[in-house]
């Protein structure tokens, strides 16, 4: 079996064209579902979102990694087998949130991105405006999101800072309605699409609750990823096997849309496969998205 599977991480290339001016594209938004494994210890009180219409600064950096390794056959294990790469690129990002009473809206504005091909930078700095807008209940379940581009930005540019304004979002903070004191657990399920693996996941993000100070909260998070489908596109490959890991801690201020700090860190492994053949192919994305005050 001889089978070349390719994935897409963030690039940062050159363009000498520039993009058309674009108006805002609405991005699709999965529902999520919410389970509480514990509620804590007493006190107890609520987890809600509020707003605040002051700009809070943050840095956001998003690394996206892929690789793959084939398996099983001496004769064509190593063939088809793609060294694992990763890129990072870092957004100054300018949050602020607003409320009509009834939902919550989130604006988040891309600073100077920058990333690992520092010949590229000139290119990614025309995204510089990039502007996320959400729309979010109380408990943080998103209703809308859109994506706008400024005048000027280039493709390139463009689509590697919403890769990761995605990647950012791919973790929800989602509470439950009950009552939560420290120590509380609760799971968020959802979907997601593996930007590098190019197969949607079923997810599962397990928070607990490691400190409350007035708005201010700490999390311990583990992330989940299970393929949603059996059988690559286009192909005869099913899925084998896959696993995945995590580790992740962040701080968020209920006032603001975006964390204070911290590193959530997944690692997915996708092994595919044929009845009729010993090899297997075996693909690895890691993505790690972190955020520090500016």
């Amino acid at each position: 079996m001889t089978t070349l599977l390719t994935g897409s991480v963030l690039t940062a290339c050159s363009s000498d064209d520039d993009a058309s001016p674009e108006a805002p594209v609405d991005a699709p938004v999965s529902g999520v579902s919410v389970t509480v494994d514990d509620t804590g210890d007493a006190p107890r009180e609520p987890l809600v979102w509020f707003s605040d219409p002051g700009e809070k600064e943050t840095v956001f950096r998003a690394t996206q990694g892929w690789g793959q390794t084939t398996e099983g056959d001496d004769d064509e294990e190593g063939e088809d087998d793609l060294p694992y790469d990763d890129v990072t690129m870092e957004v100054p990002v300018s949050a602020s949130s607003s409320t009509d009473g009834n939902e919550l809206e989130a604006t988040v504005v891309a600073g100077r991105p920058t990333g690992d091909n520092t010949d590229g930078n000139d290119d990614l700095a025309t995204a510089e405006g990039f502007t996320m807008n959400q729309k979010y209940n109380q408990d943080g379940r998103v209703t809308s999101r859109g994506f706008s581009a400024p005048e000027g930005a280039s493709d390139a540019a463009r689509s590697n800072v919403e890769r990761s304004f995605t990647q950012m979002t791919d973790i929800p903070v989602v509470f439950p309605a009950d009552d939560l004191g420290v120590g509380a657990r609760w799971t968020v399920t959802g979907q997601v699409d593996d930007q590098m693996l190019g197969v949607s996941m079923r997810q599962g993000v397990t928070y607990t609750l490691l400190s409350r100070e007035g708005s201010r909260i700490e999390l311990d998070v583990n992330v989940e990823r299970t393929p949603s489908v059996q059988r690559m596109s286009g192909s005869d490959l099913t899925v084998t096997d896959s696993s995945s890991e995590s580790n992740g801690n962040i701080t968020v201020d209920l006032r603001r849309p975006v964390p204070v700090s911290g590193m959530i860190e997944t690692t997915t492994s996708v092994t595919y496969g044929e009845t009729d053949s010993a090899v297997t192919v075996v693909q690895t994305s890691r993505t790690r998205s972190s955020w520090e005050p500016a």
